[in-house]
């Protein structure tokens, strides 16, 4: 268990997205991170808003496509009061029509920067795709501590995928997705160091950690720091993480004489949570059968033998990632919205659905996991026979009547008939 430690601690605390909302799917990325400012506030607040175009709709407009933009963005405290809001439209065009479908992993990127004095805040950014109407929300929650109190101290932590030095300065890319399982390689923890008092030699190192259990230490690596503010980073190997669930990333500054993760010799650390979540990886890792058998809303029963057949479990682990692989909206990027949408719905069914059997295999999983979650839910029940009913209902006047006829939750499709739809991935 990780001990207290009475020091400045930075936390850039994310609000994680639920999957109990309507839509079962990330959609854009929101970071807000936490630095020293230069003026005469006590700090700043970074935001970083980056969109995949296949999230957009885009019209074609003479020789281009183009899709437009609304993104609010709010500054409250923790008394709910705003401080602070900002409000632009973006215009984003480009002449490749697969580029607008996102088949390159294109995104659009948008940067903010808010003046604040020390305490709590929640950033709240609303997007609106004007040709579709589809409003996204995403919210982040930070804390800014009274810089000027301390003579040593660090800033927040900004997730990066790759970092290039410049002239001695360092050229960023954010993390574009809060989901460091959607990787299966190393990332960058990028901060600040300020220090008030002569030039001193430090050690940096991080630390994972999941309920206050630490799970991963990195090593200690001395850094020069000069007076003032100072840009560093660490690598974090995400290599051989398995375990989905959300995390701690801790990045602590030690005495130059300390050896090990000694907590006597902390001079600051800062924090921030991430999430790693259940990929295709860990549906096969555990059970490479079953995960070929969840295919049955999506594959024909002549694909699932195809890949059921397989020889040795290797194989089908090839057979099912090919599979997955010639349906992946976005072939040129490591992320496969489809797959990963569909196993999110299995994942949810399971946990809401469950019966006499697992929640993916019932009436209600196999509509969810086909359509996604409904409009709208309506509860009825018969006073006569104690039947409970539950009306899902879906855009184009498309509604399911679940009926639960003997008190256990076990919600038996009773209109329409017959379902034999399949899953399809839609933007």
């Amino acid at each position: 268990m990780i001990r207290k430690i009475l020091l400045p601690l930075l936390t850039a605390g994310i609000l994680l997205f639920n999957y109990s909302n309507i839509i079962a799917k990330d959609n854009y990325f929101l970071d807000a991170v936490v630095f020293n400012s230069n003026d005469s506030t006590d700090g700043r607040i970074d935001v970083y808003i980056v969109v995949p175009y296949q999230l957009l709709t885009f019209e074609k407009l003479g020789d281009s496509f183009v899709a437009n933009i609304d993104i609010d963005i709010t500054l409250t405290d923790k008394d709910n009061n705003r401080i602070d809001f900002k409000h632009v439209k973006k215009t984003i065009s480009t002449a490749d029509y697969r580029e607008s479908q996102g088949a390159d992993g294109e995104f659009h990127k948008t940067f903010f920067r808010f003046g604040v004095a020390n305490g709590t805040y929640s950033v709240s950014a609303d997007i609106k795709d004007e040709f579709s109407d589809n409003l996204y929300e995403r919210e982040r929650e930070v804390t800014v501590i009274d810089f000027n109190r301390f003579s040593f101290s660090l800033s927040g932590i900004l997730l990066l995928s790759q970092i290039e030095e410049i002239d001695g300065k360092y050229k960023i890319t954010p993390f574009i997705s809060d989901n460091i399982g959607t990787i299966n390689s190393d990332f960058f923890a990028f901060f600040e160091i300020y220090n008030d008092n002569i030039p001193k030699t430090v050690k940096i190192a991080y630390r994972l950690l999941k309920k206050d259990e630490i799970v991963l230490e990195g090593e200690l690596k001395e850094v020069e720091v000069k007076v003032g503010k100072n840009q560093s980073f660490v690598r974090i190997d995400a290599s051989n993480m398995s375990l989905s669930g959300e995390y701690i990333v801790q990045i602590i500054a030690y005495d130059q004489s300390a050896t090990e993760h000694e907590d006597i010799k902390v001079l600051a650390i800062t924090q921030r949570s991430i999430k790693h979540q259940e990929t295709l990886i860990s549906f096969l890792d555990e059970d490479i059968n079953k995960a070929i058998r969840m295919l049955r809303y999506i594959a024909t029963d002549t694909e699932i033998d195809k890949i059921q057949n397989a020889k040795t479990d290797d194989l089908k682990r090839e057979k099912l990632a090919l599979y997955w692989k010639e349906l992946d909206p976005t072939p040129n990027t490591v992320y496969n919205e489809a797959m990963n949408e569909y196993y999110q719905r299995i994942k949810y069914a399971n946990e809401q659905f469950k019966s006499y059997t697992e929640g993916w295999l019932t009436d209600m999983g196999m509509v969810y996991i086909v359509l996604g979650p409904p409009i709208q839910v309506e509860k009825q029940s018969s006073m006569g026979n104690n039947v409970q009913y539950r009306l899902w209902q879906y855009s184009g006047n498309r509604t399911f009547l679940f009926a639960d006829k003997n008190g256990f939750g076990n919600y038996r499709l009773e209109r329409p008939y017959l379902f034999n739809e399949k899953y399809r991935y839609k933007k």
